[in-house]
């Protein structure tokens, strides 16, 4: 199938060389002992790495994962942005180079909004 000049097998060969790269990622995260990421990898091979909400990490400790994951990853400096639900999102960009190009990324990091304690 052909979708305009893009083929599904582009896509799925950008997918797996995506995957390659993740393959890569985790195993350097296994040996440094670095805090994993929720990861993600869309059609057009993209790979986005998010730090859960869902751990046992504080609201500091998520966003030093996030912060040496940047490091790692040689990311640009992070964009803030307003969530629609409140709170902060911030994102920053990579691009991790393979024999067949490179593979472009984005990490994630969601901030809740403070908790209003005089809500009664």
């Amino acid at each position: 199938m052909t979708l305009g000049q893009i083929t599904t097998t582009d896509l799925n060969g950008w997918q797996y060389r995506a995957i390659g790269v993740l393959d890569s990622l985790v195993k350097a995260a296994i040996k440094a002992e670095r805090y994993p990421l929720d990861w993600t990898i869309t059609n057009s091979g993209a790979l986005r790495g998010e730090v859960t909400k869902f751990g046992r990490l504080s609201e500091n400790d998520r966003r030093s994962v996030f912060d040496e994951w940047c490091r790692v990853l040689d990311a640009d400096a992070p964009r803030e942005s307003n969530r629609f639900e409140g709170g902060t999102r911030l994102t920053a960009v990579f691009q991790h180079p393979t024999n067949r190009g490179e593979v472009r990324g984005s990490l994630v990091l969601d901030i809740d909004a403070p908790l209003d304690d005089d809500q009664d």
